[in-house]
């Protein structure tokens, strides 16, 4: 078939867009890949395109502004704060995002950052490498099934989370503006507010888009709040807490400890702050990783930009305002 539209992928988290390239062929697309990391690469790049896919580069109201025929933006994965979406929306351009492509990922990663947090294998880890075995060093550790958690943002994620947590009885609790207090208890979480929430949960998880309400949404008042033993697990966006603001309560005891995937500046830069002290777990943003997830992701992103670009409608539209000004 000869070729009808151009699809760049300005950044993704794969080596290359064969995947991508193999589903869009059928409709007569030419994918190119780039690694962008700025507003000029990315318009060099894309300024002819149909349709991008991207993942973490700024696709701003610059970058929109020069887009001279697209008519979406798909982005790899469920967080699209990198994309300014009300210039898109002005430019009448659809973007979407996949938020389907994770089943357990995130949510296995987010229990398996808690359970490292709470016996401590983090400190366990340098310590019987260095040749100690002494458990007595590494006391306090508290059953499980005697702590409370705080789940904030309780939608597909956190429920996920609420289940894996009541098989080690751990009571939960949730806090979501968005959900009604009678729905959080249908799915079996006790409904609460934020400040409730943190000043009762020895185990903090957050499971929210980064937003212009959910930005620092946990800073120096939250932790102050929180118990100087709770542990404080982030797997959604770095942004959603102030992280001089937890550096500050990891250092002087406000928390116990944090478990983060996730940080506001990722890759951090050598010698980051953030990575040093001793009661913090960071993993290199890979909570949404698996090889069924991975795979999923590349397809599901390119059927969405087929969609797109044959007149259908796209599945997870975050502006679906456009859609509804296009039709008839």
């Amino acid at each position: 078939m000869s070729e009808r539209f151009l699809v760049v992928v300005v950044d993704s988290p794969f080596e290359t867009a064969e995947r991508e390239q193999s589903i869009l062929s059928r409709i007569g697309v030419k994918v190119q890949k780039f690694n962008c990391f700025n507003e000029s690469q990315i318009i060099e790049a894309a300024g002819n395109a149909d349709a991008i896919l991207c993942d973490a580069s700024p696709i701003t109201r610059n970058v929109i502004l020069n887009l001279h025929k697209a008519t979406g933006i798909v982005e790899y994965g469920i967080g699209y704060d990198n994309i300014d979406v009300n210039a898109a929306t002005e430019r009448g351009i659809v973007v979407c995002n996949i938020p389907d492509f994770i089943t357990s990922e995130v949510a296995d990663h987010a229990v398996a950052l808690i359970l490292a947090l709470a016996r401590r294998l983090y400190l366990m880890l340098p310590s019987t490498r260095a040749g100690e075995w002494n458990w007595r060093k590494f006391r306090p550790i508290n059953g499980l099934d005697k702590m409370t958690a705080g789940i904030i943002g309780f939608g597909n994620i956190g429920r996920q989370v609420a289940r894996r947590l009541h098989a080690f009885q751990i009571e939960v609790i949730a806090y979501d503006p968005y959900i009604p207090f009678k729905t959080i208890e249908t799915l079996g979480a006790k409904p609460a507010t934020l400040e409730e929430l943190l000043m009762a949960s020895d185990i903090v998880s957050i499971h929210v888009p980064l937003t212009k309400e959910t930005r620092h949404l946990i800073g120096k008042e939250e932790f102050a709040l929180m118990k100087n033993s709770a542990i404080l697990v982030n797997t959604s966006r770095g942004s959603v807490i102030d992280q001089e603001a937890l550096l500050a309560s990891l250092r002087n005891g406000r928390i116990g400890a944090a478990g983060l995937d996730v940080l506001q500046r990722e890759p951090p830069e050598p010698g980051d702050p953030i990575l040093a002290p001793g009661n913090v777990l960071v993993t290199p943003h890979i909570g949404w990783y698996s090889e069924q997830s991975s795979s999923r992701l590349q397809e599901y992103a390119a059927l969405e930009a087929e969609r797109i670009l044959t007149g259908q409608i796209p599945r997870h539209p975050v502006n679906p305002e456009v859609l509804l000004k296009k039709r008839p």
